[in-house]
């Protein structure tokens, strides 16, 4: 549950850091680059908000988890591969991505144990150490970039970190029968 935690806030820490400058060096204009950065954000409130609704309902939640990341996943490859063709679709993507992402953490921080107490056990451990986590990750990104002279193997950093996303997102997301387990 920590390293779920920790690896959707720190892919999405690096894109909130970094997105603007990416479509800067894209060709886009300021002004573009930043609504798509809005874009991006907004969307992840529409998709925060309507997921836990569907997930929460389900024993596992595994298959929103991986469709979240398989959705952040399709965003940093747009991203990646083509910057400026068609832009606001891929922010669409990403944004449900990572929305879907976040509210899916907190629904399974708050559906995994068996009581209050636990809980807040799990969300202590999963959200401090995972936000130290995700702090690293913008600057590891933007160090790649400093040392490449490029984009390239910052997203590809970045989708390597989704990769590990996926399968700590598989784990964190499996129905609950150790209570404990998952701390």
């Amino acid at each position: 549950m920590t390293a779920w935690m920790g690896l959707q806030s720190l892919t999405f820490y690096v894109m909130l850091a970094w997105l603007p400058k990416i479509f800067l060096d894209a060709g886009l204009p300021a002004d573009q680059a930043g609504y798509l950065l809005s874009l991006t954000t907004l969307v992840q409130v529409g998709a925060t908000l309507a997921v836990p609704v569907l997930a929460g309902r389900r024993p596992s939640q595994v298959p929103y988890v991986m469709a979240a990341t398989l959705l952040t996943a399709a965003g940093y490859v747009a991203v990646l591969v083509a910057p400026a063709t068609l832009p606001w679709l891929s922010m669409i993507v990403l944004g449900v991505g990572q929305g879907a992402s976040f509210a899916l953490a907190l629904l399974i921080i708050a559906m995994r144990p068996a009581d209050p107490a636990e809980v807040t056990a799990l969300s202590a451990v999963a959200q401090s150490a995972g936000y130290l986590l995700a702090a690293v990750g913008p600057l590891v990104f933007g160090l790649l970039r400093q040392e490449s002279g490029g984009w390239t193997a910052p997203l590809v950093f970045g989708l390597a970190m989704v990769g590990l996303q996926l399968v700590a997102g598989w784990f964190a997301g499996r129905p609950a029968t150790l209570g404990k387990a998952y701390l």
